[in-house]
């Protein structure tokens, strides 16, 4: 848990850096330097890994493309969201990805708890539906523009429930994960750099862009993955939901305007998030705990939400002992 609540903390701070960073520099220049300053780390990383002899994870296409769409297709439309889009909306569009785990977890697991948070999701799209009807005026965007953000932050949001159910049936290690995910967007980037030609960003927007690189992207994909791995998707994943309501808060914080049809839009969004955490807090603590007059060892029943006593073993037969 210890690892989702670090990349929780971390992703908040994503829309308030691109935000500051986009105003110093082109989307291009932003996505090359974050895309490399993480290529790097996660090379280095894998260096290191290799030279301790680390056991290797499992490789292989499917795994190729859990980087590709989760890591590179999440931040190249989550960042041409904030672009086009009043950032506060779209930021809320596409970190509102648990509402789509939240569906997915209901479909798999059927459980009182995912369901009801499977029905909070359904109220949260009414509140996306708000978001898209909001005029696209506020903070200066064209209304076409806006409608063009909202939409790749909604595949953003696609993109990141992908990765995070993907990420949680791979027992790769998340370097191994992620550096060609990396380095396949500074490639594409640097490309779209290349041709458009913008200006060269200055020396405060490049360390606002290796900030996002280091911190949202490195450290908070790497503690993601960490904490998705092993089945941790169906416990961990509504953490997800701090996201935006954390960095939501930042952002008005920080001066962000939006429309009030947008606020609105916003604002079921991030209920319906609260009451999701909620609900799967609640059916976490709903777990009978051991007592004194069961002393025989436990394991956990994962579909009843119960323990259950394991049956005692038997010794181990002596050689030339029979019955």
């Amino acid at each position: 848990m210890t690892a989702a609540l670090g990349a929780v903390v971390l992703w908040s701070t994503n829309a308030y850096a691109a935000g500051y960073a986009l105003e110093r520099m082109s989307v291009g220049w932003l996505l090359l330097v974050q895309f490399g300053t993480a290529a790097v780390v996660f090379g280095v990383l894998r260096v290191r890994a290799r030279t301790a002899q680390a056991a290797p994870g499992r490789r292989g296409p499917g795994v190729v493309a859990v980087g590709l769409v989760g890591l590179t297709g999440t931040i190249v439309l989550q960042y041409v969201a904030f672009a086009l889009a009043p950032i506060v909306a779209a930021n809320v569009l596409a970190y509102g990805w648990p509402l789509l785990a939240a569906v997915w977890v209901a479909a798999t697991r059927r459980d009182a708890p995912s369901l009801a948070g499977a029905g909070l999701a359904v109220l949260g799209f009414a509140g996306v539906a708000l978001i898209f009807a909001g005029p696209g005026h506020d903070a200066g965007v064209v209304g076409d523009d806006a409608v063009a953000g909202y939409a790749a932050a909604l595949g953003s949001a696609l993109c990141m429930t992908f990765y995070t159910l993907g990420s949680a049936r791979s027992a790769i290690r998340p370097a191994d994960l992620l550096a060609p995910a990396t380095t396949v967007g500074a490639v594409v980037a640097g490309t779209v750099v290349a041709v458009t030609g913008p200006p060269a960003p200055g020396p405060v927007g490049l360390a606002a862009a290796v900030y996002i690189g280091l911190g949202p992207m490195a450290a908070g994909y790497g503690l993601w993955t960490r904490a998705m791995s092993g089945g941790g998707a169906a416990r961990l994943a509504p953490l997800g939901f701090a996201t935006p309501m954390l960095s939501t808060g930042l952002l008005l914080v920080a001066g962000a305007t939006a429309a009030v049809s947008t606020l609105a839009g916003i604002g079921l969004v991030l209920v319906c998030s609260l009451g999701v955490l909620v609900v799967h807090r609640y059916a976490g603590r709903a777990v009978v705990p051991p007592t004194a007059d069961r002393p025989s060892p436990r394991r956990p029943d994962r579909a009843a939400g119960r323990v259950l006593a394991c049956p005692p073993r038997r010794p181990p037969r002596r050689p030339g002992w029979s019955r």
